[in-house]
């Protein structure tokens, strides 16, 4: 079985935001200040050398990703070809990859062949919202075909990432089966800045159960990444299972925009902040309690398994901490789901792995405590 999985803490990711422009303008779209702005390939060069020679020196990373990031960062192709074509001259000493996200609309034939050329030292990851009924309520626009068949052929083991909209959420189980229906696979999460309310979460169960059946079915069907996740619920307090940090913002890895300048991840860029707005690398304390804690969670059983994004609680709340609570019934949903799942999936397995058993245990754990609240009722923080 194939869980979700942590990223390595030995990898130094540094971020380049090649452009602020995009072609397209989706729904849920955080990037708020677009605009026709793009990164030179010489400044480049220099943050890559410097972020080269400080993992060399670093006891804490063996390798460096790069990450072309925008806007739609094939907006501006010409940085992307010269800087892998550079780096595979061997101009830095450390292993290093790179990697993109893209809508996949800009990839013309000349750039398909390209990539195909490079595809052992460039990775692309494709945002793809499911059906195509769905990518065109999402995308706001007819103009979003992709060509999958280029993504299953150059990147088989790379997932496409779904967002879920308010919009798109009723079709969910449609849009992830036909995408694993083209034999590609696909994560998801959900969109932020939403108003999600109770209703929502009913939904979000309703689909996932639809998804958790399937899988249960058809064990040939690889189950997505919102079921698979370690179902970590814990009903007391304990200061050794507190809210964690749950990405490597301002320490394992570091964003550059078109202009040089340095911050934690991309979410406090001007193109997400604005100019006046935007949130330095060296303005935060990444690792301190206050910039990870929220009160108002510190009692709640899934304050360790609900996710929070430190840049989406800036944009939308203005601390690095406080968590939207319109989230609390959808993550509700999802923990309840994911433990059924995983405890009815690893009951029918002939033989279990060592992951297998830990997961297991986590999610008849999980268990005794979700089944003492109620999607419908039950008041965040869930307290027992």
């Amino acid at each position: 079985m194939e869980w979700d999985f942590e990223p390595s803490e030995r990898r130094r990711t540094c971020m380049l935001m090649v452009t602020h422009a995009c072609n397209l303008n989706c729904s849920y779209c955080y990037e708020t200040h677009k605009k026709n702005a793009y990164m030179d390939v010489n400044l480049a060069k220099e943050i890559i050398l410097r972020e080269a020679q400080f993992v060399n020196d670093s006891d804490q990373f063996d390798e460096l990703q790069i990450d072309f990031m925008g806007g739609e960062p094939f907006m501006n192709f010409p940085l992307i070809k010269e800087i892998v074509e550079w780096l595979e001259s061997g101009v830095i000493s450390v292993p290093w990859i790179c990697f993109a996200t893209t809508n996949a609309t800009l990839l013309t034939d000349e750039i398909k062949t390209w990539l195909r050329e490079h595809k052992n030292s460039f990775t692309l990851g494709a945002s793809y919202d499911g059906t195509s009924k769905m990518q065109s309520t999402n995308r706001g626009t007819e103009k979003h075909n992709m060509d999958l068949a280029f993504f299953r052929e150059v990147w088989s083991h790379q997932p496409l990432h779904m967002t879920i909209s308010k919009e798109t959420l009723p079709t969910l189980a449609e849009g992830v089966l036909d995408i694993q229906a083209k034999d590609l696979k696909v994560e998801a999460a959900l969109a932020q800045g939403v108003n999600w309310t109770i209703d929502d979460a009913l939904v979000y169960r309703e689909q996932l159960c639809i998804l958790k059946d399937a899988y249960l079915k058809n064990t040939a069907l690889t189950p997505f990444n919102r079921l698979t996740r370690f179902v970590n619920v814990y009903d007391a307090p304990s200061t050794e299972k507190t809210q964690k940090k749950w990405c490597g913002t301002g320490k394992g890895m570091a964003t550059y925009d078109i202009d040089g300048k340095k911050y934690g991840c991309h979410m406090f860029t001007p193109l997400v902040l604005g100019k006046d707005k935007a949130l330095p690398a060296d303005a935060v304390e990444w690792d301190s309690p206050e910039s990870n804690a929220d009160d108002y969670c510190k009692n709640c059983v899934l304050r360790v398994f609900c996710p929070t994004c430190p840049g989406f609680n800036y944009k939308y709340r203005g601390h690095l901490a406080v968590r939207d609570k319109r989230w609390c019934p959808m993550v509700l949903a999802e923990a309840i789901t994911a433990c059924e799942f995983q405890v009815e999936l690893i009951a029918n397995m002939d033989k279990l792995d060592e992951k297998d058993a830990q997961y297991g245990q986590a999610a008849l754990q999980a268990y005794q405590v979700l089944r003492h609240l109620d999607i419908a009722t039950s008041q965040s923080p869930y307290t027992i």
